[in-house]
Formats: structure tokens, sequence, C-alpha cells
């Protein structure tokens, strides 16, 4: 299993200010991946993305061993495109992201809008897809992605989707996991694994 840190509000803020003693912490507690998730909606101070591309390069770079995914849409564009477009030593060539990052397409930004547009990925960099993906939309989401992925290897994310109220409490659903895994096998994506039957 691979767990992904997805850091929002605090945490972003301080990756946005190049500060990691909290991401220093993640790779010793089994993380691989961190999730920059730099939205307003997440609690985080947006008005930084356009001035902290430098600081969040050289914070990246200071740990090759993790994968850092950016939120691609619109309002993340300032961070996003700043680590993007820079020519230095933390960013590498314009044009191009360092190896350890990827982007999220991610117009809906967590608030359960199902994308209506999946880009072709560049190649400069990897992309994965979130907008509303969950047990109900993963089947036609899995028709489209690998079409627009032409070719290239893609991921899709999940998240609110996959949560439900139980007793009262706001949790991750492992019964919509499974909803997902079944739909995906059904749809003979792939096999489906005999220990979950």
């Amino acid at each position: 299993m691979q767990l992904a840190a997805h850091l929002c509000g605090t945490r972003v803020n301080e990756v946005l200010d190049g500060e990691d003693t909290f991401v220093s912490t993640l790779s010793q507690l089994g993380f691989k991946r961190v999730q920059i998730n730099a939205t307003a909606v997440n609690g985080v101070d947006t008005s930084k993305n356009a001035t902290s591309a430098q600081a969040v390069a050289k914070l990246i770079s200071r740990h090759k061993d993790l994968e850092f995914i950016l939120q691609k849409n619109e309002e993340t564009r300032p961070l996003w495109e700043g680590v993007l477009l820079s020519n230095d030593e933390y960013c590498g060539d314009s044009g191009k992201l360092p190896p350890n990052v990827t982007m999220l397409v991610d117009e809906s930004k967590g608030t359960r809008v199902l994308s209506e547009a999946w880009p072709t990925p560049t190649d400069g960099y990897n992309i994965g897809y979130a907008g509303c993906i969950g047990p109900a939309s993963i089947k036609s989401v899995l028709e489209k992605v690998p079409e627009a992925g032409d070719g290239r290897e893609v991921w899709v994310d999940m998240e609110s989707s996959l949560r439900s109220s139980k007793n009262g409490t706001d949790v991750f659903d492992l019964d919509k996991c499974y909803e997902c895994i079944d739909a995906i096998c059904s749809a003979e994506q792939f096999a489906h694994p005999e220990f979950l039957r």
C-alpha cells in the first residue's frame, strides 16, 4: 500500500513558505506521496501562490524520496505555472517539472463536481485526474481517461466521493472503495482480486 499525505491549510501555508519541518516527518511515517492542496476551500492563503514557486521547488528538491502532487486548476495556476516555467537548479528546465513532481488536474478542488474535461498530458510532466470520481462515475471515467492519456501512464484520484457519515462521524468509507473496485472489474478494466471476493 502506498500512502499519500494530502496537505491542506496550515501545512500548505508552511510549504508555500519553504518550511519543511512537517514534510520531513512524512517519509518516516510511510508516506511516499504528498499532495499540496493550495486552494482557498482547503484553508490556504492563496495570495502566496504567486510568490512561492521558488520556495516550494527548493523544498521539493530537498525531499527526492517523496513524490509531490500539485493541484492543477485556475486557482493554483500561479504556483504550478511558476514551478513549471522556472529554469533553475530547483525546478529544472522550463516547461518540465522536477522528476518527483506530478500534477493533479482538479478544477473541482474537492467540491464533488464531476469534471467535464480530461486533458492530454504534455511531455513535461505526468498527470492524474480528479473531480467527483467515485463509485457512481468510475466506470465512465475509466472509459475516457485512458484515451485522454494518449498512451501515457495516468492515474485517478478519489477522496471526497469515498467519504460517508457513519454514526455521525465523517469517515473514509472502505465500502465505497470496494464499490469502485467492483465497477472497475465489472467493466473488465482489471481482473477482480481473489482476496476481495
